[in-house]
C-alpha cells in the first residue's frame, strides 16, 4: 500500500548554478590548489597591465585633464562587454524582470564616484601615490563607523590606521618634494573616491543577495550603463565633452589603449570575483595587495619618476597597517589555513620517506625485537 503522506518537496535553492565560471570555463571541475593557482595569477597579471595601461594613458602629454572622459570611455566599453558576458557566458537559468531601477542608479552613482573620481585623481597625483592611496579603505570606513554609526573599533585597528596615515602623509610630502605640479586636489579626489568606495562594496553586496538570480554581469551591466549615462551628462554640462573628443581625434594611441585597459580591468573584476568564491575574502585580499606592491614598484621601473628612500619607508608603515588590519580581522582564519597547511606539509613528508623507505632486512628486524 503506497503512503499517502504527501512527499516534501525541498525549498529550491541556487546550488545548481553556483559554478565557479570565469571567462566561460568551470573552475570547479579543478582542484582547490589548482584554482588558486589559476585566479591568483589571473588577478596579478591582468591587474599589473591594467596598471601599466593606465599610466601609460596618462602619460600621453596633454591627457592629464581628460580623466572623466577616459572613465566614460571605460564604461561604455565593460558596458558592451558585460552585455555579452551576461548574454552568452554568464547567464542564469532563472532570469527575473529587472529590479527597480532606482536601485541600480544608487549603484551607479558610488561606481562613478569610485572609478571616476580615482581616475581623475591621476590629473593630479603621481600613479604610485594614487595606488597607495587606494590601498588604505580602512580609513574612510572606520571614520564613517564612528560618526554615523557610533560604532567602537579594536585597538589594533585604530594602531593600523595610524600607521597608515602617517605612512600616507610621509609619501605625500616625498610627492611634494619631487614634483613641483604636485596638486593636492588630488589627494582630495582619491579621498572622495575611498569614501564612495567605502560605501560601495556594501551596498553591491546588499544587491548581489538581494537579487540571486542575477549574474554579476547582470549587475555589472546595469551599474555601468547607467554609469556611462551620468558621466556622458556630466561631461556635457561641464563643456568637457567636445575637447576631450578633439584631443582623442588627434592621439589615435587612446582608442586602442582604452579598449586594452578597460578589457583587462573587466575581466581581473572576474578573476577576483572567483577567487573570492573559490578561496574566500581573507586570500583575495592578501592576493591584492601583493599585486598593489608589485603595480607600485613596476611603475617605477618601467616609467622614469624621480626617487627616494622616503618612498621606501612610508611605504611600509602603509602595508605594516595594513598586514595588522588582515590579521586582526582574520585570525581565526589565518591559524585554521596555517595548521591545515603545516599538517598537510608533514602528512606529505612523512608518506614521501615512507614510500622510499628502504625494506628492513633480516638482521636489522632482529635487533629491533631485542
Amino acid at each position: 500500500m503506497k503512503s499517502t503522506v504527501p512527499s516534501k518537496k525541498k525549498a529550491p535553492t541556487h546550488e545548481k548554478w553556483s559554478p565557479n565560471v570565469v571567462c566561460g570555463i568551470d573552475l570547479t571541475q579543478f582542484s582547490k590548489h589548482t584554482q588558486f593557482i589559476a585566479l591568483s595569477s589571473g588577478v596579478l597579471s591582468f591587474f599589473i597591465i591594467y596598471g601599466y595601461v593606465q599610466e601609460k594613458i596618462f602619460h600621453i602629454p596633454g591627457f592629464r585633464s581628460h580623466g572623466w572622459f577616459l572613465s566614460f570611455l571605460q564604461f561604455t566599453v565593460v558596458t558592451f562587454l558585460s552585455f555579452l558576458d551576461s548574454r552568452f557566458i554568464s547567464r542564469s537559468p532563472k532570469r527575473r524582470d529587472p529590479p527597480p531601477y532606482y536601485e541600480f542608479m544608487i549603484l551607479s552613482w558610488m561606481t562613478v564616484g569610485t572609478i571616476g573620481l580615482s581616475t581623475v585623481s591621476l590629473g593630479y597625483l603621481n600613479f604610485p601615490t594614487q595606488v597607495i592611496f587606494k590601498s588604505c579603505k580602512l580609513i574612510p570606513v572606520m571614520i564613517g563607523g564612528i560618526i554615523i554609526l557610533g560604532k567602537k573599533y579594536k585597538f589594533s585597528d585604530y594602531v593600523s590606521v595610524l600607521l597608515m596615515c602617517f605612512g600616507l602623509v610621509w609619501f605625500s610630502l616625498a610627492d611634494q618634494t619631487l614634483y613641483p605640479e604636485f596638486n593636492v586636489t588630488g589627494i582630495i579626489l582619491i579621498l572622495m573616491a575611498l569614501t564612495v568606495d567605502a560605501m560601495f562594496g556594501n551596498y553591491q553586496e546588499k544587491m548581489m543577495r538581494k537579487y540571486p538570480d542575477f549574474s554579476n554581469a547582470d549587475i555589472i551591466f546595469y551599474s555601468y550603463s547607467f554609469g556611462s549615462i551620468m558621466l556622458f551628462v556630466w561631461l556635457i554640462a561641464t563643456g568637457a565633452f567636445l575637447p576631450s573628443l578633439k584631443f582623442v581625434a588627434q592621439h589615435k594611441d587612446v582608442y586602442p589603449l582604452t579598449l586594452l585597459y578597460s578589457t583587462l580591468g573587466y575581466v581581473g573584476v572576474q578573476f577576483v570575483l572567483g577567487l573570492i568564491k573559490s578561496s574566500g575574502a581573507l586570500i583575495c585580499t592578501i592576493v591584492t595587495t601583493m599585486r598593489k606592491i608589485l603595480t607600485v614598484v613596476l611603475s617605477f621601473i618601467f616609467f622614469t619618476k624621480p626617487f627616494t628612500e622616503q618612498y621606501v619607508w612610508s611605504g611600509s608603515l602603509v602595508l605594516l597597517g595594513i598586514s595588522i588590519s588582515i590579521y586582526t580581522r582574520n585570525k581565526n582564519a589565518i591559524y585554521i589555513g596555517f595548521n591545515r597547511t603545516v599538517g598537510d606539509g608533514t602528512r606529505s613528508l612523512l608518506n614521501f620517506i615512507d614510500s622510499h623507505r628502504k625494506p628492513l632486512s633480516e638482521q636489522e628486524r632482529t635487533v629491533l625485537q631485542v
